[in-house]
């Protein structure tokens, strides 16, 4: 006999399916003193999207029996914004770089900083093979790693994007009451909360501690503000997934681009990150207010 449905229930319990999926994996890397930056940490970072997939369409077919593409925002209408879903992260990053810039650390934009910055990596016993293989494929411009890892965000990236946002800007858009604020607010907090074991190991900042988790509260809750306006203005949560998505494929290059800054001042994640949220925030708000048929911000 299925559970009665409740609004409590209607939240609570897709999170703790959620929750026994993603978390499982987490735990055992923490209990074997397995570290995020590894293999483990790689494929358990796919994985972590699935459960939030598998527990929405558990809940919405068997338990609610109600379609999925719809009710979830699963269309494929395609508008402006998916555009601009996908141009979001590009403004994040370049706001992030400015960010670790004016804190003292220089942005990697020449060929000879980026080939520095990798050399400074290798081993001593692989630099030989690292020059060779320097000598067969020269790096390009260090401003071609965003060219280069944008279709990503379409693509391979798009997949795990697509398992959160289904949940969250989906799902939780859906179920949760209030305005655009208290909902955009509390989509948010639930997203920290689901994904803060993974960030206590590793997960986002690269090293584990309670800071990483703390300084992902923020994070969640501006990034929250951000896709819940774009889910609504587009119309589909796929176009929220292609900004996810996007942000997830220009990880690397934002890591190279501020090679050396500390993670918790950097892009996506960092204070750099938060100041690129509130960058594309306040475009959005600009937008509510100026040029919108039906204010969602502002009153």
């Amino acid at each position: 006999m299925s559970p009665k449905v409740t609004q409590s229930r209607l939240i609570w319990v897709p999170f703790g399916l959620m929750a026994i999926g993603s978390w499982t994996p987490v735990v055992g890397m923490w209990l074997n003193d397995i570290e995020w930056s590894g293999a483990a940490g790689r494929a358990v970072a796919f994985w972590y999207t699935v459960p939030a997939l598998v527990a929405i369409l558990l809940v919405q077919g068997p338990w609610l029996k109600q379609p999925i593409l719809a009710p979830l925002g699963i269309r494929f209408k395609i508008n402006r914004w998916w555009g601009i879903a996908w141009l979001l992260p590009v403004v994040v990053l370049f706001v992030g770089m400015l960010v670790t810039w004016s804190a003292g650390f220089e942005p990697v934009l020449t060929v000879d900083q980026l080939i520095e910055t990798k050399r400074s990596t290798v081993p001593p016993d692989q630099l030989a093979q690292f020059e060779e293989y320097l000598t067969d494929s020269p790096p390009p411009h260090p401003l071609m790693l965003i060219v280069l890892g944008m279709p990503a965000g379409l693509t391979f990236n798009l997949i795990p994007g697509l398992c959160e946002e289904i949940a969250f800007r989906g799902y939780y858009f859906r179920e949760m009451s209030g305005d655009f604020w208290m909902r955009s607010t509390k989509i948010g907090l639930l997203w920290w909360l689901w994904l803060a074991p993974s960030v206590a190991v590793g997960n986002l900042y690269g090293a584990p501690g309670l800071w990483s988790v703390a300084l992902a509260l923020p994070w969640c809750i501006v990034a929250s503000w951000i896709l819940v306006y774009l889910r609504v203005r587009s119309e589909s949560v796929v176009a929220v997934a292609i900004a996810r998505g996007t942000m997830l494929a220009l990880t690397a290059a934002a890591h190279d681009l501020t090679f050396g800054a500390p993670t918790w001042i950097g892009p996506f994640y960092g204070i750099g990150g938060i100041a690129g949220l509130l960058v594309v925030w306040l475009a959005f708000w600009i937008h509510d207010r100026t040029r919108a048929t039906r204010r969602l911000m502002t009153i």
